[in-house]
């Protein structure tokens, strides 16, 4: 039987406080508030407004047409998952509170995990995305010899890509855990590691942290490194275990912009129309509390030639 429902504030702000850790979905997909659930946002280059001349002396001014850019829609969706605790787990804990907060936690981060999986599909999709398969002919893997040679050339392919057809310069690149052991042998950045020594990393203490561990420079040939080490579970209860890298194995280069919701050139966005929140429900047959954790958004898929992809990286 359904109770009352609450707002409860304080896991409300528990779970806004999550530390996303190894999630970096927020990270490439940034979240934008929005106040329609559904609209239209429109995407343009600095470079595609038509010329028009600007000689205005003994005359009016003449209107720039901004009407060039392209219409993306998104319309967002609640997102939600709960748990109960039961009455007579609470009265068997030291703290009841306390098992209230490690559900919101766990659910907290399986959304933001399912929020991460859907901007994964979406940039290591090769029919959206341009791409380069380390594992086909002519090519090297990170790990095979000519390596090094290879991940460079396709650093400056894929920023070259970015930039010819949205005039948008790339700034970031995602690489899995996995590869990220592979790329910090490669000779070129090794070389660019030891000038970046002490360098101060902005993507938080466990991208800090997952860096450290693997020998990785923050920023390779001017793009900001993000390590994607999340860990997702593919099979369903009762099915043997399969952990895989929500990313696999593809590195993305991309411009991911340092302003969302004002530039006027990007690719993935987080459209949020309201922010997570918790809800605390009486339920009875067993007695317990329901704890629902929801996320109101969507993800808006604008131009994706602001992404590249390298795929099969490792062997």
């Amino acid at each position: 039987m359904k109770g009352t429902l609450r707002h409860d504030q304080y896991l409300t702000d528990l779970s806004l406080a999550y530390p996303k850790g190894k999630l970096i979905g927020e990270i490439v997909a940034p979240v934008v508030p929005v106040n329609f659930f559904s609209n239209k946002i429109f995407v343009d280059s600095d470079d595609a407004i038509n010329q028009v001349q600007d000689f205005a002396e003994g005359s009016s001014s003449q209107r720039v047409d901004f009407e060039a850019g392209t219409p993306y829609s998104y319309r967002t969706t609640r997102k939600a998952l709960h748990d109960v605790v039961l009455a007579k787990e609470a009265l068997n804990s030291d703290i009841a509170i306390r098992l209230k907060q490690q559900i919101t936690e766990k659910l907290t981060h399986r959304l933001l995990l399912k929020h991460e999986l859907r901007v994964a599909s979406i940039l290591t999709d090769t029919t959206k995305i341009a791409n380069i398969n380390l594992a086909s002919t002519g090519h090297n893997q990170l790990n095979e010899t000519g390596g090094s040679e290879e991940f460079e050339k396709d650093i400056v392919i894929a920023v070259k890509s970015i930039f010819d057809n949205t005039g948008a310069t790339a700034n970031m690149i995602v690489i899995p855990f996995h590869a990220a052991l592979h790329v910090a042998n490669l000779s070129f950045v090794k070389e660019s590691l030891k000038y970046q020594y002490g360098m101060e990393i902005l993507t938080g203490e466990l991208q800090r942290q997952a860096m450290a561990v693997v020998g990785l420079p923050p920023v390779i040939k001017g793009l900001r490194v993000v390590i994607a080490s999340g860990r997702v579970n593919t099979n369903a209860k009762g099915q043997t275990k399969s952990v895989s890298n929500p990313w696999g194995n593809n590195i993305i280069i991309g411009h991911v912009p340092e302003n969302p919701g004002l530039d006027s050139m990007f690719g993935v966005l987080t459209m949020e129309y309201e922010s997570r929140k918790v809800i605390v429900e009486n339920v009875t047959d067993p007695a317990g509390e329901k704890i629902i954790v929801e996320w109101d958004y969507d993800i808006l898929e604008a131009d994706l030639n602001n992404f590249y992809l390298l795929t099969n990286v490792i062997a």
